[in-house]
């Protein structure tokens, strides 16, 4: 119980630092940022996921994408496009890209863990 207590851990702290980091990359080079946060999180999540379970580790990444998926599209789906020069008249209009940036985010996760799996498997 204590190693999937510790891993718990390791995957909240790799939500916040990775969603954090990619927040300020995709700021830095002009982009909106909360698609790059959510790539970045998903990643993030799904492959610590699968470093930091004792056991069951493929499993316990697809689980970590299905749960961030559901959250995910909970909290940002739809969310609308901010006021900026770059949008233009797209401004306030609701669009799927925060959904789909993070959910392609947790996809390759999860190709990174079957790809350590059969790594390991061989």
């Amino acid at each position: 119980m204590k190693a999937w207590s510790l891993a718990l851990l390791a995957v909240v702290g790799a939500f916040f630092i990775a969603g954090l980091t990619g927040s300020f990359i995709t700021d830095y080079f002009g982009l909106w940022h909360l698609p790059g946060a959510g790539f970045a999180a998903a990643l993030a999540v799904v492959v610590t996921t699968h470093f930091a379970s004792p056991s069951h580790k493929f499993r316990s990444s697809c689980i970590a994408l299905l749960v961030g998926a559901v959250v995910a599209w909970i909290l940002i789906e739809p969310y609308w496009y901010p006021e900026s020069e770059r949008y233009g008249d797209l401004a306030y209009q609701t669009t799927h890209l925060p959904f789909v940036a993070t959910l392609a985010g947790g996809i390759l996760g999860l190709l990174v863990a079957f790809l350590l799996k059969s790594k390991t498997a061989a």
